[in-house]
This record gives structure tokens, C-alpha cells and sequence, in this order.
């Protein structure tokens, strides 16, 4: 193995998400140049229409996962700084929270049900607005494949930072509390990250709701999961 292509592609993946950034802001936040959005299409191109060993990528871009643990952890400082303001709507929160995850689950399943699929994409699509770390882990309990889960759970994390800010502003909602709450119930960690750049008190709710729903889904699906 060449030991410079694991180097290369770790500094080939800050530049993309950097550039993607500027691009980000100098459109005023357009949701088509999202600076998560753009580096995935991008490697995506790179790694199907070209002949680069992908293991090379993984082993180069490994400190990311280690550095995300970190961050999520982090999170602990926003939420400890918010914890007065989420305590006087914690039973708005609660309850946004419960039944963002169950419209989690059952948006995804009445979906692959109404299209027939296998019951192995059906159980990895259930897993789909809980954070990768979990659903990896909880898709192979009930019967999913941890490959179909990890990608479902990026796409759903992609949609809800791009079009969920527009989609909550045009429904009128303004308080960072309550978008933080959508943000990190639907989106889980893609979505946390783009309320955590909006705002402090959006990314505490939405690591509170991430946090939530990740361990509740993760505790009661498979439970009731048909087996």
C-alpha cells in the first residue's frame, strides 16, 4: 500500500469540505451547495468513475470518526449552557422528541412496505433517522444489513440539513428550541451539525433530541421488531 494515499486523501477531504463551505456562504446558504452535500457528491463521482482503492480513503480519513465521538461529546458544554431554557419546555421537548422518533420509524417502514421490499431493507430503512454509530449496531439485531442502514441514515441526515431550515421557515417556526428539536430528531448527527451552526441554543436542543431518540429507538426496536 502506498502510505502517501492515506495522507492525501485526509488533506483532499478538508480542502473539499472547505471549499464546499466558501461556496456555501458566498450563496447566502443556498441549500444545493450545503458543505456536507458537496464533498459526498463529489468522492461519490471520484470513487465510482475511478480506479483509487476506497480501504486507502478509509484508513486516511479515520481520525474524522475518532474526532466525531469528540464533538458529540462536546455537545455536552451547549446543553449544560441551555439546560434553563430546554427545563421550561421540557415537556414540549419530550413530546417532539417521542414523536419525532416514532414518525421516524414508521414514515420509513410505511414507505418499503407500500413498495414491497425485502424484509432485510426494510428492517435497514427502520434504523434511518438514529445516528450511524447506532444503526449499524441495531440493524443487524432485527434483521437489517449495517452498509444499507449507514447509507440510509447519511441520506436522511442530508435531506433534513438541506431542506429542513427552508421547510421549518416556511411552516413558520422561528424559536431555536423547537427547530433544534426537528433538526436532531430527524436528522440525528448530519442534522445536529447544521443546528449547532446556526445557533448554541439550537444545537443543545438538538443534541438533546439526537441523544434521545438514538437511545430510545436503539433500547425498544429490537423488542418489538417482529423476529
Amino acid at each position: 500500500m502506498n502510505a502517501a494515499m492515506p495522507v492525501l486523501w485526509f488533506f483532499t477531504t478538508i480542502t473539499l469540505f472547505a471549499l464546499a463551505d466558501l461556496l456555501h456562504r458566498r450563496t447566502g446558504g443556498k441549500a444545493w451547495a450545503h458543505p456536507t452535500l458537496m464533498p459526498t457528491l463529489v468522492l461519490i463521482l471520484v470513487f465510482t468513475y475511478t480506479d483509487f482503492d476506497f480501504t486507502h480513503y478509509q484508513i486516511g480519513t479515520r481520525i474524522f470518526d475518532l474526532l466525531l465521538g469528540g464533538a458529540v461529546a462536546a455537545l455536552a458544554v451547549p446543553l449544560f449552557r441551555s439546560r434553563k431554557v430546554l427545563a421550561t419546555e421540557k415537556q414540549a421537548v419530550f413530546a417532539a422528541t417521542a414523536v419525532g422518533s416514532l414518525m421516524g420509524v414508521g414514515s420509513a417502514l410505511c414507505i418499503a412496505f407500500l413498495l414491497r421490499s425485502p424484509a432485510d431493507m426494510v428492517a435497514s430503512v427502520a434504523t434511518k433517522s438514529i445516528t450511524t454509530p447506532i444503526a449499524v449496531v441495531v440493524a443487524p439485531s432485527i434483521g437489517g444489513v449495517p452498509g444499507l442502514a449507514a447509507a440510509v441514515v447519511i441520506v436522511t441526515g442530508l435531506v433534513v440539513a438541506i431542506f429542513g431550515p427552508p421547510f421549518l421557515k416556511m411552516l413558520g417556526i422561528e424559536d431555536d428550541v423547537e427547530k433544534g428539536v426537528a433538526l436532531g430528531t430527524a436528522g440525528h448527527a448530519i442534522g445536529m451539525a447544521e443546528a449547532v451552526r446556526r445557533s448554541e441554543l439550537m444545537g443543545a436542543a438538538a443534541a438533546f433530541s439526537m441523544a434521545s431518540n438514538g437511545l430510545v429507538t436503539a433500547l425498544l426496536l429490537p423488542i418489538i421488531w417482529p423476529q
